[in-house]
Protein backbone atom coordinates (compact mmCIF):
# COMPACT_ATOMS: atom_id res chain seq x y z
CA UNK A 1 0.00 0.00 0.00
CA UNK A 2 1.35 3.49 -0.81
CA UNK A 3 0.62 5.36 2.37
CA UNK A 4 1.34 9.09 2.90
CA UNK A 5 2.03 9.97 6.74
CA UNK A 6 1.20 13.85 7.89
CA UNK A 7 1.25 15.36 11.04
CA UNK A 8 0.73 19.09 13.04
CA UNK A 9 3.62 18.48 15.35
CA UNK A 10 6.59 18.74 13.05
CA UNK A 11 7.60 16.36 10.64
CA UNK A 12 10.80 15.15 12.87
CA UNK A 13 8.49 14.04 15.44
CA UNK A 14 8.61 10.82 17.41
CA UNK A 15 4.83 9.79 16.60
CA UNK A 16 5.00 10.05 12.48
CA UNK A 17 9.21 8.42 12.61
CA UNK A 18 7.30 5.72 14.69
CA UNK A 19 4.64 5.43 11.90
CA UNK A 20 7.80 5.81 9.05
CA UNK A 21 9.75 3.06 10.36
CA UNK A 22 6.74 0.33 11.45
CA UNK A 23 5.26 0.71 8.09
CA UNK A 24 8.11 0.61 6.01
CA UNK A 25 9.05 -2.36 8.08
CA UNK A 26 5.92 -4.00 7.50
CA UNK A 27 6.37 -3.92 3.32
CA UNK A 28 4.27 -0.50 2.69
CA UNK A 29 5.83 1.93 0.33
CA UNK A 30 5.71 5.49 2.83
CA UNK A 31 6.07 8.86 1.87
CA UNK A 32 5.70 12.10 4.42
CA UNK A 33 4.61 15.22 3.95
CA UNK A 34 4.51 16.84 7.06
CA UNK A 35 4.76 20.64 8.38
CA UNK A 36 8.66 21.94 8.89
CA UNK A 37 7.55 22.92 12.64
CA UNK A 38 4.76 22.89 15.02
CA UNK A 39 1.15 23.38 13.59
CA UNK A 40 -0.56 22.60 16.03
CA UNK A 41 -4.93 23.36 16.66
CA UNK A 42 -4.33 24.65 12.85
CA UNK A 43 -7.81 22.88 12.47
CA UNK A 44 -7.96 23.02 7.88
CA UNK A 45 -6.95 26.38 7.56
CA UNK A 46 -4.74 26.68 4.46
CA UNK A 47 -2.40 29.14 3.01
CA UNK A 48 -4.76 31.04 0.33
CA UNK A 49 -1.66 33.62 -0.69
CA UNK A 50 2.30 33.18 -0.79
CA UNK A 51 4.51 30.06 -1.57
CA UNK A 52 4.42 26.94 -0.15
CA UNK A 53 8.06 25.38 0.48
CA UNK A 54 8.08 21.92 -0.18
CA UNK A 55 11.47 20.97 1.13
CA UNK A 56 13.02 17.18 0.30
CA UNK A 57 15.37 15.87 3.15
CA UNK A 58 15.29 11.96 2.52
CA UNK A 59 13.40 10.19 -0.49
CA UNK A 60 9.60 10.40 -0.44
CA UNK A 61 9.91 12.75 2.68
CA UNK A 62 9.07 16.25 2.66
CA UNK A 63 8.51 19.12 5.07
CA UNK A 64 6.07 21.96 4.04
CA UNK A 65 5.88 25.71 5.24
CA UNK A 66 2.39 25.03 5.23
CA UNK A 67 -0.56 24.01 7.82
CA UNK A 68 -1.09 20.02 7.84
CA UNK A 69 -3.93 20.38 5.21
CA UNK A 70 -1.44 22.54 2.88
CA UNK A 71 0.82 19.40 3.21
CA UNK A 72 -1.62 17.18 1.91
CA UNK A 73 -3.16 19.72 -1.34
CA UNK A 74 0.16 20.64 -1.93
CA UNK A 75 1.93 16.97 -2.07
CA UNK A 76 -1.34 15.50 -3.69
CA UNK A 77 -1.92 18.04 -6.39
CA UNK A 78 1.30 19.74 -6.78
CA UNK A 79 2.40 15.96 -7.79
CA UNK A 80 5.35 15.76 -5.22
CA UNK A 81 5.14 12.42 -5.80
CA UNK A 82 5.05 9.74 -8.35
CA UNK A 83 1.12 9.17 -7.66
CA UNK A 84 -1.76 9.34 -5.15
CA UNK A 85 -1.44 7.39 -2.12
CA UNK A 86 -3.86 4.87 -1.41
CA UNK A 87 -4.06 6.20 2.56
CA UNK A 88 -2.86 8.91 4.18
CA UNK A 89 -2.19 8.67 7.94
CA UNK A 90 -2.32 11.41 10.27
CA UNK A 91 -0.45 11.82 13.46
CA UNK A 92 0.45 9.98 15.75
CA UNK A 93 -0.54 13.29 18.10
CA UNK A 94 0.78 14.50 21.26
CA UNK A 95 -2.20 14.66 22.99
CA UNK A 96 -5.33 13.60 22.73
CA UNK A 97 -8.01 14.81 19.55
CA UNK A 98 -11.13 13.88 21.20
CA UNK A 99 -14.86 15.20 21.26
CA UNK A 100 -14.94 18.98 20.44
CA UNK A 101 -11.11 19.24 19.97
CA UNK A 102 -11.94 17.31 16.85
CA UNK A 103 -12.58 20.77 15.37
CA UNK A 104 -9.70 22.76 16.42
CA UNK A 105 -7.16 19.85 15.47
CA UNK A 106 -4.51 19.90 12.95
CA UNK A 107 -3.99 16.00 13.18
CA UNK A 108 -8.04 15.83 11.73
CA UNK A 109 -7.60 18.30 9.80
CA UNK A 110 -5.26 16.72 7.51
CA UNK A 111 -7.47 13.87 7.41
CA UNK A 112 -10.30 15.39 6.30
CA UNK A 113 -8.19 17.01 3.25
CA UNK A 114 -7.19 13.37 2.09
CA UNK A 115 -10.82 12.35 1.99
CA UNK A 116 -11.46 15.37 0.21
CA UNK A 117 -8.50 15.33 -1.54
CA UNK A 118 -9.93 11.70 -3.09
CA UNK A 119 -7.94 9.24 -0.75
CA UNK A 120 -8.72 7.99 2.14
CA UNK A 121 -7.75 9.21 5.86
CA UNK A 122 -7.09 8.16 9.51
CA UNK A 123 -5.66 10.58 12.31
CA UNK A 124 -4.40 8.78 15.38
CA UNK A 125 -3.61 10.53 18.70
CA UNK A 126 -2.59 9.29 22.34
CA UNK A 127 -2.51 10.91 25.44
CA UNK A 128 0.78 11.38 27.95
CA UNK A 129 0.89 9.18 31.11
CA UNK A 130 1.32 11.04 34.22
CA UNK A 131 4.84 11.18 33.41
CA UNK A 132 4.68 12.78 30.07
CA UNK A 133 5.56 9.43 28.29
CA UNK A 134 4.13 8.26 25.00
CA UNK A 135 3.91 5.05 23.37
CA UNK A 136 4.32 5.94 19.98
CA UNK A 137 6.37 2.47 18.72
CA UNK A 138 3.71 0.42 20.42
CA UNK A 139 0.79 2.42 18.38
CA UNK A 140 2.31 2.17 15.20
CA UNK A 141 3.42 -1.82 15.80
CA UNK A 142 -0.05 -2.13 16.13
CA UNK A 143 -1.91 -0.22 13.29
CA UNK A 144 0.83 -1.61 11.29
CA UNK A 145 -0.84 -5.19 12.14
CA UNK A 146 -4.07 -4.26 11.88
CA UNK A 147 -3.95 -1.60 8.75
CA UNK A 148 -6.44 -3.96 6.20
CA UNK A 149 -9.13 -3.92 8.89
CA UNK A 150 -8.28 -0.23 9.62
CA UNK A 151 -8.54 0.46 6.16
CA UNK A 152 -11.84 -1.71 5.37
CA UNK A 153 -13.67 0.90 8.10
CA UNK A 154 -12.58 4.14 5.71
CA UNK A 155 -14.72 5.34 3.14
CA UNK A 156 -14.90 8.05 0.27
CA UNK A 157 -16.58 10.88 2.41
CA UNK A 158 -15.31 9.85 5.98
CA UNK A 159 -12.26 9.23 7.93
CA UNK A 160 -10.99 7.07 10.83
CA UNK A 161 -10.14 9.10 13.86
CA UNK A 162 -8.41 7.06 16.88
CA UNK A 163 -7.27 8.14 20.21
CA UNK A 164 -5.34 5.58 22.66
CA UNK A 165 -5.01 6.76 26.35
CA UNK A 166 -2.23 6.06 28.36
CA UNK A 167 -1.25 2.60 29.04
CA UNK A 168 -3.93 1.58 26.65
CA UNK A 169 -5.77 -2.01 25.90
CA UNK A 170 -5.08 -3.44 22.60
CA UNK A 171 -8.97 -3.31 22.59
CA UNK A 172 -10.87 -1.10 20.04
CA UNK A 173 -14.31 0.56 20.96
CA UNK A 174 -16.29 2.16 18.65
CA UNK A 175 -17.40 5.67 20.51
CA UNK A 176 -19.43 9.35 19.50
CA UNK A 177 -18.04 12.17 19.29
CA UNK A 178 -19.07 14.21 22.70
CA UNK A 179 -18.53 17.82 23.38
CA UNK A 180 -15.66 19.53 25.70
CA UNK A 181 -16.67 22.69 27.66
CA UNK A 182 -13.28 25.36 28.22
CA UNK A 183 -13.77 28.32 30.54
CA UNK A 184 -10.55 29.63 28.93
CA UNK A 185 -10.51 33.44 29.47
CA UNK A 186 -8.86 36.29 27.64
CA UNK A 187 -6.78 38.24 29.67
CA UNK A 188 -5.29 41.84 29.15
CA UNK A 189 -1.62 41.55 29.55
CA UNK A 190 -0.73 45.35 28.41
CA UNK A 191 -2.71 48.59 27.22
CA UNK A 192 -0.68 50.81 25.65
CA UNK A 193 -1.20 53.60 22.33
CA UNK A 194 -5.11 52.36 21.39
CA UNK A 195 -3.92 48.67 22.00
CA UNK A 196 -4.62 46.08 24.21
CA UNK A 197 -2.26 43.17 24.63
CA UNK A 198 -4.05 39.71 25.08
CA UNK A 199 -3.40 36.18 25.96
CA UNK A 200 -5.72 33.30 26.51
CA UNK A 201 -5.64 31.92 30.54
CA UNK A 202 -6.47 28.77 30.84
CA UNK A 203 -9.89 28.04 33.18
CA UNK A 204 -11.57 24.71 33.95
CA UNK A 205 -12.57 21.91 31.75
CA UNK A 206 -16.19 20.40 31.46
CA UNK A 207 -16.76 16.89 29.32
CA UNK A 208 -19.90 15.69 28.22
CA UNK A 209 -19.91 12.06 28.88
CA UNK A 210 -22.91 10.78 27.10
CA UNK A 211 -24.17 10.70 23.69
CA UNK A 212 -27.18 8.72 22.02
CA UNK A 213 -26.13 5.94 24.49
CA UNK A 214 -22.82 5.36 22.87
CA UNK A 215 -20.19 6.21 24.58
CA UNK A 216 -17.91 8.97 23.93
CA UNK A 217 -14.87 9.17 22.69
CA UNK A 218 -13.35 10.10 25.84
CA UNK A 219 -15.36 7.72 27.99
CA UNK A 220 -13.76 4.98 26.10
CA UNK A 221 -10.31 6.26 26.43
CA UNK A 222 -11.51 6.55 30.23
CA UNK A 223 -11.68 2.47 30.84
CA UNK A 224 -8.30 2.28 29.06
CA UNK A 225 -9.35 1.13 25.09
CA UNK A 226 -8.97 2.71 22.35
CA UNK A 227 -11.40 4.59 20.78
CA UNK A 228 -12.07 4.97 17.38
CA UNK A 229 -15.04 7.10 15.44
CA UNK A 230 -15.69 7.46 11.70
CA UNK A 231 -16.51 10.99 11.24
CA UNK A 232 -17.81 12.68 8.32
CA UNK A 233 -16.15 14.90 6.20
CA UNK A 234 -19.53 17.73 4.97
CA UNK A 235 -21.04 18.69 7.96
CA UNK A 236 -24.71 17.59 8.46
CA UNK A 237 -27.74 19.57 8.78
CA UNK A 238 -30.18 19.74 11.67
CA UNK A 239 -33.07 18.23 10.26
CA UNK A 240 -35.78 19.53 13.15
CA UNK A 241 -34.23 22.87 11.83
CA UNK A 242 -35.83 22.29 9.05
CA UNK A 243 -39.14 21.41 10.08
CA UNK A 244 -39.23 24.53 12.41
CA UNK A 245 -38.29 26.85 9.41
CA UNK A 246 -41.80 25.39 7.77
CA UNK A 247 -43.45 27.31 10.12
CA UNK A 248 -41.37 30.18 9.67
CA UNK A 249 -42.70 33.62 7.63
CA UNK A 250 -39.87 35.69 6.58
CA UNK A 251 -40.40 39.16 5.38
Amino acid sequence: MKILLVNDDGYSKEGITALDKALSKAGHEVWVAAPSSNRSAQSHSMSLSGVIEMTCYAQDRYHCSGSPADCILYSIKGHVFDSVPDLVISGINYGYNCSSDILYSGTCGAACEAVLQGTRGIALSQEADSEGGYEFDRIAAFVARNLDKLYSLTGDDCYLNMNFPPHFREEVEYASVGRIFYNDIPEIVEEKDGKKLLRLKAGDVRRELTSGGVKTDIEVCMEGKIALSVLKVNPEVDMSARCALKELSFS
